[in-house]
């Protein structure tokens, strides 16, 4: 069972990993008059929401551009337009990585702009830190957040905003996530560690691997979720990680939500805390579960590319250092 670990009891330990890499490009903090272009690499947009998305940010100050034509203008004009200080991804679904192969890495190297979402948009993540060495954030999306029927949930503005906004990042003190109420971090795997946050959708994640946007998770921060996937599927995926030396090092692991990833309780097949106690019970790094961020109304933004620190033993996640630079 899961609580045979969830404790946190047993030996604790401290590793401060870093690595040779340079540090990624932070892009400019955002601040009311900037331009947001909303653009659709992966699924439908949901007009409504969007409509909504956009009222919202221009109450807080911002220009917002929808092309008419959403789909075609992403890679090369949202990154290269000097008028864009923030590219917003509509929504997840699929389709990004059909693309990934047609952008220009050298023109959005040298326009590093705001960059956000989760779900599909992992693959955009993990494409411009490998290409770009860029800092983003996986972090609600226009229609899954902004454009939400019932508002911008506070928690998740509270973090969205922290991480992008240039008057919330004045020094460099970071900060420590808070929990919503009655969902603490479980703790697979006691510990410290500190290095720099990678990650997203597990899907994603195992789908790039082998390929030149793979992952370099050692001495790293390893963030993982998904939605709707059995147990099964689960397994499989984190087992494509681990044969491929995914899980060997990395500095420690956040294993967000995983939605709608049960077992239907008929007994044939694990349930989804047994899949994860089989790969991370006995890490040499800390390992925690639960972190508010995936396909779940908390949905906190994580700034990839940055360092953070888990501290498993206290049950807490930190950013080290703001994710975007001055203006």
């Amino acid at each position: 069972m899961m609580t045979r670990t969830l404790l946190a009891l047993g030996l604790s330990f401290v590793c401060l990993a870093s690595t040779a890499a340079e540090p990624a490009t932070k892009p400019a903090g955002l601040k009311p008059g900037d331009t947001v272009m909303i653009v659709a690499p992966s699924g439908d947009l949901d007009e409504e929401r969007i409509e909504l998305a956009v009222e919202r940010l221009k109450e807080l100050g911002f220009k917002v551009i929808v092309p008419e034509d959403v789909y075609s203008q992403w890679g090369y004009l949202a990154f290269t337009d000097p008028d864009v200080d923030a590219v917003f991804p509509s929504t997840g679904g699929y389709g990004v990585m059909r693309m990934l192969d047609l952008l220009d890495f050298d023109k959005i190297r040298d326009n590093p702009k705001v960059l956000i979402g989760f779900s599909d948009i992992t693959a955009l993540h993990m494409a411009l830190a490998k290409k770009c060495n860029l800092v983003t954030f996986h972090s609600p999306n226009p229609q899954w957040g902004l454009g939400s029927d019932e508002g911008f949930p506070a928690y998740n503005a509270k973090y969205f905003w922290r991480c992008l906004m240039a008057d919330q990042n004045d020094g460099d003190e970071g900060f420590t996530y808070e929990t919503p109420d009655g969902a603490p971090l479980r703790v697979i795997a006691p510990g410290v560690a500190e290095g720099t946050l990678c990650g997203g959708n597990l899907t994603l994640v195992a789908s790039l691997t082998g390929t030149e946007y793979e992952l370099d998770t050692e001495g790293r921060v390893l963030f993982l979720e998904d939605v709707r996937e059995s147990p099964y599927r689960i397994d499989r995926m984190l087992r494509q990680l681990k044969l491929s030396g995914q899980l060997d090092k990395p500095a420690a692991v956040i294993l967000g939500q995983f939605s709608k990833c049960e077992s239907d309780g008929d007994g044939s097949s694990l349930a989804l805390a047994e899949v994860l106690l089989d790969y991370f019970a006995d890490a040499t790094y800390p390992v925690v579960y639960n972190f508010p961020a995936g396909h779940v109304k908390d949905n906190a933004t994580l700034p990839l590319g940055v360092r953070a620190r888990v501290d498993a033993n206290q049950r807490r996640v930190s950013v080290l250092e703001n994710a975007v630079s001055a203006p």
